[in-house]
């Protein structure tokens, strides 16, 4: 039905097309016009239209290789010119993306920000009295960053100091060295001081047990010397210490050693040597809990256990997780080898009597055992470190490229008020109105998907009711006050730095008193390019940074807006529907039954599998499950942005000829509905400068995920196939198709 839907509305825009058909006349153009100002609110350009039109057609059509087979490798066929019109931003062994030029886009946007006179305040963009307080406090941080010279002698004074309030390090002389210093006093005082979260994640959130208020969750942490994608469970599995990339931390932590403290080169190895070595054993069990095991490594007595109403992946995280235990009782659980009590109270200044939760139970053990097969001198010498390299934060760029530099330290350290910024300059009610159009017609795409086979009829209702529920929305800044931030005019940049750094660690210690119900850990900024799911608001919170050039403009044609739009909305809205997402709502009043979830799980292991076979060329091998909920995800997030754009057209007056021809490009000769599925290539393309060294003979080492995030949602569409006329059994329309949604 679809396929036939879609064929008929791609040969009606063919036709019109093909008889040259007069695109308005004079009553349908000034109408068009009319809805045109009722809808933004201004008087469209004609002239601004047609040369928007023509831009996104010269660029869809260069970054295009025509000479590749769509079938065969359609990221070739639509990227494989990105590279060459890109050179300038890739790096040596780097991966460059479409959506980091977005992103440098953006930032490039916030430095004019951050330097631009500001608009008197009666000004329409102009800003309150608060507001205004709080830019110009943010602008003076700014400021003082990029004149800071990354290497003058303020910045190691400011490391000996962090250094010497801490309990300073054995080998580095009048750094203030106590012997005697607990290592558990350093991290809770490091952690309230300047938000750092070293060795053990601490997480202020809801109470998930009682629904209401805030408490304390152990975890992982966020800070690790060695790179994330080194340090997980999956990574360090048969991988010793001694191998090259984790050498080369290696070399970096004594370089930096000799560089901050002059530290002789003997001594920086073996401190550096004794540091990498403890953390490479933490890696060892972080990132554990997103491993999803096959089914013969359970137990019997657990399979039956969990084998009910839920994943295997689901099941094994519930099974992990805990309940609530007072710090004395956790304390005591664990041998008494790490001393919880005392940590919390360092870091809040007082005693915390109520319950704590533990996220990752198997890494908090972890961390215990290894604490304890470590002497105290190493611990506290790498709290110390990761400490100093997170703090280290100079622009180390030319004085060219600093401002750059500084306008990230900026978002990371005050991301509201440069979101309020953002929005103030970009926001445009056309924009949003085309967002809201085009997440209805999302939903009721999921809706009608809600059909799928595998789930019951009851557990379908249920999903319709909650779906009823979502909303998109974007970021809303009321009430931001940086009254407690105060700088004084002779303080340099590393003090202010400091001072930031206190002030949103204790903002976040605040969060503790408060019932923050509505507030998910993964908040989104104004500036952000993407879409995010925030179940406990039941919305999709989307950046404005997604609706602006060259992404998104008013002009394109619709086609181009579900391909980028109505696949990240809808992708971001299947998380809420898949086993993560339903079973562990915290609102959830039902999880899904046997039926639902067997029929799941048959559905996302087809994924699994064909992405393993794609990546490995064995499909037992992949058993990530965060990155599985991903490919999920983006694989029926394609499929519901087709159709959602095929209702729109279906809902079209086909009388009105001058709306259905601006669906096609008139410099390209493609369909609208090809177009759609460029478009969605388009916004994933990347280069490496490297790239074309890949040897056609070794066809696996062009199955990169990044390249499965293009070719692996299409040849799972079977409108896809039909639109470029590939072949049943092609590289880009296998016969076996997999999609949860």
């Amino acid at each position: 039905m679809r396929a036939t839907r879609s064929a008929w509305l791609g040969f009606l825009l063919e036709l019109l097309l093909l008889f040259e058909i007069q695109l308005c006349d004079v009553t349908e153009a000034r109408q068009n016009h009319m809805n045109r100002m009722q809808m933004s609110g201004n008087f469209p350009d004609s002239r601004e239209e047609q040369l928007v039109r023509q831009k996104i057609a010269t660029d869809v059509q260069k970054y295009m290789n025509l000479s590749a087979d769509p079938c065969t490798d359609f990221f070739e066929y639509a990227c494989g010119q990105w590279g060459r019109y890109h050179k300038r931003q890739l790096r040596p062994d780097e991966l460059s993306t479409a959506q980091q030029l977005m992103e440098t886009k953006i930032s490039e946007q916030l430095q004019q920000l951050l330097t631009q006179p500001l608009p008197p305040q009666h000004h329409p963009n102009g800003y309150s009295g608060a507001s205004m307080t709080n830019v110009r406090k943010v602008r003076a941080f700014y400021e003082s960053c990029v004149a800071v010279e990354a290497n003058a002698s303020e910045r190691r004074r400011f490391l000996m100091k962090i250094l010497k309030d801490n309990g300073g390090l054995r080998n580095v002389p009048n750094s203030n060295w106590q012997h005697n210093r607990q290592w558990v006093q350093t991290l809770g005082e490091l952690r309230r001081n300047y938000g750092l979260d070293i060795l053990l994640g601490l997480e202020i959130d809801l109470n998930l047990q009682t629904m209401k208020g805030n408490t304390i969750y152990f975890g992982e942490p966020k800070l690790t010397i060695i790179p994330a994608e080194h340090c997980n469970a999956l990574a360090t599995r048969g991988a010793q210490v001694r191998d090259e990339v984790y050498e080369l931390v290696q070399q970096q932590v004594t370089e930096n050693l000799r560089d901050w403290f002059g530290m002789d080169t003997g001594e920086a190895a073996r401190f550096a040597g004794d540091i990498i070595r403890f953390e490479f054993e933490l890696c060892k069990q972080m990132g554990e809990q997103d491993i999803q095991k096959p089914e013969e490594e359970f137990p019997p007595a657990i399979q039956a256990q969990i084998y009910g109403a839920r994943s295997r992946t689901g099941q094994e995280r519930l099974r992990r997780q805990k309940g609530g235990m007072t710090l004395t009782e956790l304390t005591s659980e664990m041998g008494n080898h790490l001393d919880f009590k005392m940590l919390v109270e360092v870091i809040l200044e007082s005693q915390y009597p109520s319950q704590v939760y533990l996220r990752s139970p198997e890494y908090v053990k972890h961390v215990v055992r290894t604490v304890k097969a470590n002497n105290r001198i190493t611990v506290g010498g790498y709290i110390l470190y990761v400490a100093l390299n997170e703090l280290n934060q100079p622009p180390e760029e030319a004085p060219s490229q600093r401002a750059r530099q500084c306008v990230q330290v900026t978002q990371r350290l005050f991301p509201q008020v440069l979101g309020e910024m953002f929005q103030r300059h970009v926001q445009r009610d056309n924009a949003k109105h085309d967002l809201d159009a085009v997440f209805n017609d999302v939903i009721k795409a999921l809706e009608e998907q809600f059909h799928v086979e595998w789930m019951d009829e009851n557990d379908r209702r249920a999903a319709r009711t909650r779906l009823s529920q979502y909303r998109v929305s974007l970021p809303d800044y009321q009430s931001l006050d940086l009254t407690d931030l105060q700088f004084q005019k002779s303080e340099d940049y590393w003090r202010r730095l400091e001072i930031a750094l206190k002030y949103r660690s204790h903002q976040q210690f605040e969060a503790l008193r408060g019932n923050d119900f509505g507030q998910d850990a993964d908040g989104l900024d104004a500036f952000e390019v993407r879409a995010a799911l925030s179940p406990r608001q039941q919305m999709v919170l989307v950046g404005w940074g997604l609706l602006q050039a060259p992404y998104y403009n008013y002009y394109y044609p619709k086609s181009l807006k579900y391909a980028l739009l109505g696949h990240r909305l809808a992708s971001a809205l299947v998380q809420a529907f898949d086993d993560e997402g339903w079973n562990n709502h915290p609102q959830a009043t039902a999880q899904w039954n046997e039926v639902t979830m067997s029929g799941y799980r048959n559905a996302s292991e087809c994924q699994r599998a064909q992405y393993s076979s794609y990546l490995y060329n064995e499909p037992g091998e992949f058993r990530n499950a965060t990155r599985l909920r991903e490919i999920i995800a983006d694989g029926s997030g394609l499929n519901l942005a087709f159709n959602a754009y095929l209702a729109w057209l279906e809902q079209q007056d086909h009388k009105l000829r001058p709306l259905l021809a601006k669906e096609t490009l008139s410099e390209l000769n493609f369909t609208n509905t090809q177009l759609f599925f460029i478009y969605f290539a388009q916004t994933r393309c990347w280069a490496k400068d490297n790239q074309d060294a890949i040897l056609d003979s070794m066809p696996l080492m062009q199955h990169t995920p990044e390249r499965w995030d293009v070719n692996g949602p299409l040849s799972n569409s079977a409108e896809f196939g039909r639109e470029f006329g590939c072949a049943l059994g092609t590289p880009m329309n296998s016969g076996d198709k997999c999609l949860v949604y």
